[in-house]
């Protein structure tokens, strides 16, 4: 059955603080509102847009966020109840996307270098280039960016992921229109736009040519990315599926690789029919266990009989070929699912999947996890709350235990565990 989305995906701009829209050229200005409202005007995790987060060597937290045109990071050796200082990536200020699906990435190797990257917007609308630096001194210093997709013309090359492995090998995917802007040259029809990547085997000194992955892509939906157990990219994403313009369906594939620059076939990985012409800025989420199984969350607005259920969010693993479980409810506002997987054991791969709901008074973020690698599930739990408007829920992890990165109005920047005590017992 399809489903009207209006309602909800009005409810889910009006309640996130980096409202969901077709990714235009906005830049966070050096003058902005921060947590409770406050005037911003010097750069401040309390004025951030869009923070990521991951762990170094050590048990390090660094934060990558962006203000006045800079991309700035941070770190905490205290699992983020203090932070180091800001520290600009870009000396010289451009138009940076810093929206929930949008967001400059940061990751670390095994030996403390830091790697960023960003889309970098232009000034025609629904423009961009996929940036990067990295810093070889702990922070100390970052690289002039660079520019990674070698098409250089002002269309769109926009919402990067990026995954780096423990000895530096950086691996960059993107949305990217220049098959759609051959097409239009010709004066042909092409639908949405192309999965493209990039990769790096030298720490991010170079990059490899472009590698059009997979056409006919949604344009403005996050990819999801992982690495799986042989430091190989796991890339999942909203694609198009119908070659009709006028009746399109939105589903999400994934694509596995047998080497850096061997990608296999595309395969399927979401079934539940989603017909929507145009971009609903909802993309998947993805983590891969230590037995390298693949597990992934995504929204779909249409209720799923087979799941018997009226079901907006979905999980599923490549242990049972990504059989969809739903959970999540278009009446609650459900969106944003995101998963980790944390390793106890080769016995013990314990999954976590955290979502948003609205209720109409306050936004809830709600946990559930599953102890045997997705086959069963536990109770639903609350394990966040804020008043205000917020960003799309995130989670972090390090070799012991999860965390949820999550941005909100009111609150400001909340780092907090969910594992292994929020196993046992509710947050309240």
């Amino acid at each position: 059955m399809i489903r009207l989305v209006s309602f909800l995906f009005i409810a889910l701009l009006a309640f996130s603080s980096n409202a969901m829209q077709h990714g235009g050229s906005t830049v966070s200005s050096a003058a902005g509102k921060g947590k409770n409202g406050t005037t911003c005007t010097i750069a401040s995790l309390k004025c951030a847009k869009a923070p990521s987060a991951s762990f170094g060597p050590k048990g390090k937290l660094w934060l990558a966020w962006v203000f006045g045109g800079h991309v700035y990071v941070q770190h905490s050796v205290d699992y983020g109840t203090t932070f180091s200082q800001p520290l600009s990536v870009n000396r010289i200020p451009e138009k940076i996307a810093a929206r929930a699906e949008n967001r400059a990435k940061i990751q670390l190797d095994n030996a403390g270098n830091i790697y960023i990257s960003w889309t970098q917007s232009l000034n025609k609308p629904y423009t961009g280039n996929i940036r990067f630096s990295r810093s070889v001194d702990g922070g100390e210093t970052f690289s002039q960016p660079i520019t990674v997709n070698d098409d250089r013309q002002e269309i769109s090359h926009r919402f990067d992921s990026m995954v780096v492995s423990d000895d530096g090998k950086v691996f960059i995917s993107w949305l990217d229109k220049r098959e759609q802007q051959a097409a239009k040259d010709k004066q042909q029809e092409y639908i949405g736009g192309a999965l493209y990547y990039s990769y790096s085997d030298d720490q991010g000194k170079t990059f490899s040519k472009n590698i059009n992955l997979s056409d006919n892509s949604c344009v403005c939906c996050r990819i999801a990315m992982a690495l799986d157990n042989n430091n190989l990219p796991v890339i999942a994403w909203r694609d198009i599926y119908g070659n009709d313009a006028k009746n399109q369906i939105r589903d999400h594939s994934l694509i596995t690789f047998s080497s850096a620059l061997k990608p296999a076939k595309k395969i399927r990985l979401s079934n539940e029919q989603w017909k929507i012409n145009g971009c609903p800025h909802h993309g998947p989420a993805l983590d891969v266990d230590g037995n390298n199984i693949v597990h992934s969350t995504w929204f779909n607005d249409v209720s799923n009989e087979e799941q018997d259920g009226d079901h907006v969010l979905f999980y599923g693993n490549s242990s049972n070929a990504y059989k969809a479980m739903g959970f999540g409810q278009a009446d609650k506002q459900s969106a944003h699912p995101y998963v980790v997987s944390i390793d106890h054991s080769a016995l013990n791969q314990t999954v976590f999947l955290v979502w948003k709901e609205f209720d109409g008074k306050k936004t809830d973020i709600l946990m559930k996890t599953s102890k045997d690698a997705g086959l069963s599930w536990s109770q639903n739990k609350v394990v966040s709350t804020t008043a205000g408007s917020s960003d799309h829920p995130l989670l972090v992890k390090n070799s012991k235990a999860v965390y949820l990165s999550w941005h909100t109005q009111d609150e400001g920047y909340r780092f907090s565990a969910l594992s292994p005590t929020v196993l046992s017992a509710d947050v309240k």
